[in-house]
């Protein structure tokens, strides 16, 4: 119930700040199309007012004229008053833009030139003539008796957005600032589930792992120091095996305990030696023989390295080989099958150990060597362990310069392979 609650307030915060992006967002586009509007009204303006300017400076040129030369210079080539063009030759009409532009509030820069009814140009500064067809096209126009001014801003975007650009980009910021601190605490939350879970999971198995052999223990020597109770030389000889046994297995759970915690400090050393790897293979193999027989099985050995002498640190690395091999028993059917195989590298050699398991599945692979972590069964505790011995594993390899590999296909097999260096790397 506390983890729907948890998932619904997360999904109405996503959607929340979802919800004010997209009003930042509409927001933005009415700001910037109100600006668009006011700078069009103001663009026109000035328009206007320069054209007016220029016009008038061309009468006023115009009455010191003679009749006969005033009529001259108003007849036209190509329908082009030549008279506004020799006045727009004259003046500074880029000073005049500017001053009207900046009198109607427009601080932005545009190109400007004179075009005739045929959108050729009577007018244009060569600095202008790049602009030439956005000026024909997209340039705002005014007319000017048979001509028609026209300017175009190149940077028209950027200065709208220009206004409201520091403003979007705080907000914008925040709200990535909180998406950010929301995908944060969504994952933190996620994280504190998964270990919460695993805690869980650990502490169901460790009483069910030690619960069975205290148990076990306590009964037999019950039965052993109960004088009511008379038991003769074979039962009494089978009752010391059996508390041998558990208490064995109370030991292994301990050493796992313990080597978890050697990872988690930091604090494992390794002594290196010479060592031949199909020898501890072999010892490691007859330790656990018993136990796989008694499951109706057998240990394969494939040892094919030609030289099988590593450095490395022999109780570690035997702890490891252990570890393998009563993973690989655990998780295997009735029958069980396990093989050991070693070939020979340039810088070292490959050991693996092969089972006919349950196998792992595809999505569990990459998490299998994470520390507690075991591959969910439910609350059925039909596999003894509880996810110590992989990670340790991992770590070993690791700090002999080595890695860790695993292939599996579920229902057939598992295997895990470990490709060791003859000279680790000096600590």
């Amino acid at each position: 119930m506390q983890e729907f609650k948890t998932s619904k307030i997360m999904w109405a915060l996503t959607f929340a700040v979802i919800s004010v992006s997209a009003l930042q967002v509409t927001g933005l586009k009415k700001v910037l199309d109100l600006r668009g509007q006011i700078f069009d009204q103001s663009v026109e303006r000035s328009l206007n007012q320069v054209a007016e300017w220029i016009q008038v400076s061309a009468d006023i040129s115009f009455a010191r004229e003679d009749n006969k030369s005033a009529l001259s210079l108003e007849s036209s080539i190509h329908g082009v008053s030549k008279s506004l063009v020799r006045r727009m030759e004259s003046m500074d009409v880029d000073s005049l833009l500017h001053i009207a532009l900046k009198k109607n509030g427009v601080e932005a820069v545009g190109v400007f030139g004179a075009f005739d009814s045929y959108d050729q140009p009577a007018f244009l500064d060569s600095n202008c003539e790049p602009y030439r067809d956005q000026l024909v096209e997209e340039g705002y126009s005014v007319e000017m008796r048979d001509l028609h001014f026209k300017v175009y801003f190149p940077n028209r975007g950027a200065y709208l957005l220009e206004g409201g650009l520091g403003a979007f980009l705080l907000s914008g910021l925040l709200l990535i600032g909180i998406f950010i601190g929301l995908v944060y605490v969504f994952y933190s939350v996620r994280q504190s589930k998964q270990i919460e879970r695993i805690r869980r999971d650990l502490m169901n198995n460790l009483t069910h792992e030690l619960k069975t052999p205290i148990s076990t223990i306590g009964l037999a020597s019950e039965a052993l120091s109960d004088n009511d109770i008379v038991i003769n030389k074979d039962q009494q000889n089978y009752y010391f095996d059996l508390i041998k046994a558990e208490n064995k297995r109370l030991g292994l759970l301990v050493q796992k305990v313990l080597q978890a915690s050697l990872v988690e400090k930091g604090s494992m050393k390794l002594y290196l030696q010479p060592l031949n790897i199909h020898n501890i293979a072999k010892d490691v193999a007859k330790n656990v023989a018993m136990q796989v027989r008694k499951q109706g099985g057998k240990i394969e050995l494939d040892l094919k390295a030609s030289n099988p002498i590593i450095h490395a640190d022999q109780t570690h690395l035997t702890n490891v080989i252990f570890n393998l091999l009563d993973n690989a028993l655990k998780y295997s059917k009735e029958n069980p099958k396990i093989k050991i195989s070693t070939l020979q590298t340039d810088e070292g050699l490959n050991f693996s150990v092969r089972d006919n398991g349950v196998g792992i599945p595809k999505e569990h692979l990459g998490k299998i060597f994470e520390r507690l972590y075991r591959v969910p069964t439910g609350n059925i505790h039909d596999v003894k362990g509880f996810g110590l011995g992989l990670s340790y594993v991992k770590a070993v390899v690791e700090r002999h310069g080595g890695e860790i590999t695993v292939d599996s296909e579920l229902s057939k097999y598992s295997v895990f392979c470990l490709k060791l260096k003859f000279d680790p790397p000096q600590e």
